[in-house]
């Protein structure tokens, strides 16, 4: 392929970079650079290839943040949109440019937050026969194996996995998540607080710990009466004490 102008380059490494942040607003940002060097550049497919990236690292947080939800269906139907449409995206770049590492670490990404651990795995192995060190990649390998793994198996992965790529938030914000479901909530917030330090703006964090650290809801109790209290009686005027005269009254 021709070579690529340099300023795209530029903003396809920013926008990689912001991925890794996993807050909102960068993963917004991040898909308006790539979308910016697609438009300018339509043989720039790597950039494209990233765009899916991002909407899969989407469709997964929104699916996670449904089932925590009481009423969340509407937001788990936005991120099976969402996957759907950046597999839609992925499909013609992968039957263009297997090889591509973009376009392979793009569809290692899917299958692993999907949970499809032989797919991902064949996809890592061609990614790293290549020479690449890539962290999505092995991120995808990661996603797989804690998607169906036990929590309490998870939990080390996860230890581990982020202990050997701080940069990514998605991972440590996983690992917080399985320590709270193991009521591990010492060690989750401290994950936590440990995010925020790091990524300050990170609102999947801020919205975890608001939960962790919200009051028990409120519950009317209502307490059995005592066996031996008297039978409820017919309403009415207390008696009224008789008034006592005065001797000098009597009279």
């Amino acid at each position: 392929m021709p070579p690529v102008d340099p300023r795209l380059v530029r903003l396809r490494d920013e926008a990689v970079a912001l991925v890794a942040r996993d807050d909102a607003a960068s993963m917004g940002r991040a898909l308006d650079l790539l979308g910016e060097a697609a438009r300018a550049d339509p043989s720039f497919y790597q950039a494209r290839a990233d765009r899916t990236l991002v909407e899969f690292l989407q469709a997964a947080a929104q699916r996670d943040e449904a089932t925590r939800l009481q009423s969340g269906d509407e937001l788990m139907r936005s991120g099976r949109e969402l996957r759907e449409r950046g597999l839609d995206e992925l499909r013609p770049l992968v039957r263009e440019h297997a090889a591509d590492p973009a376009v392979a670490r793009a569809l290692a990404v899917y299958y692993g937050l999907d949970g499809n651990e032989e797919q991902t795995a064949v996809l890592v192995k061609q990614a790293r026969a290549s020479g690449s060190v890539d962290p999505w990649v092995d991120f995808a390998e990661l996603a797989a194996r804690v998607r169906m793994a036990d929590p309490r198996a998870a939990v080390p992965m996860l230890e581990d996995f982020a202990a050997a790529h701080p940069g990514l938030m998605r991972a440590r914000m996983m690992l917080a998540r399985a320590q709270f479901d193991l009521s591990r909530i010492d060690d989750s917030l401290a994950t936590i607080e440990a995010l925020l330090v790091a990524n300050p703006e990170y609102d999947s964090a801020k919205r975890l710990k608001a939960a962790i650290l919200a009051p028990p809801p409120a519950r009317l109790v209502v307490l059995p009466a005592p066996v031996d209290a008297p039978p409820p009686q017919r309403p009415g005027y207390l008696p009224r004490k008789p008034l006592q005269r005065s001797a000098a009254g009597s009279r």
